[in-house]
């Protein structure tokens, strides 16, 4: 990875956002989703490896990604979700 010289800037114009933050220095990193300025949670990497792995898997057999009430629909029946009171693109 290059080194980039002065203070990277995380921005987040169109949440939820993905950012991985890294520190040169100490050679660590963390993943973060930033559902907006006040809300923004770790996820662990290999969490997010593994659903990467996944997308990929279902992409390859022609699946589509869900839009709209179908994102609702897929995160009541199979984890049990609430509809979000908000909603993000």
């Amino acid at each position: 990875m290059p080194k980039r010289r002065g203070k990277r800037r995380f921005t987040c114009e169109d949440p939820p956002c993905i950012h991985v933050v890294y520190d040169e220095r100490r050679k660590i990193f963390a993943v973060f989703i930033e559902f907006d300025s006040e809300n923004i949670y770790q996820l662990r990497a290999e969490e997010l490896e593994k659903a990467c792995q996944y997308m990929s898997e279902v992409k390859q057999a022609r699946y589509r990604e869900a839009r709209f009430d179908e994102t609702d629909y897929l995160a009541t029946r199979y984890l049990g979700a609430s509809p979000a009171a908000e909603e993000f693109d």
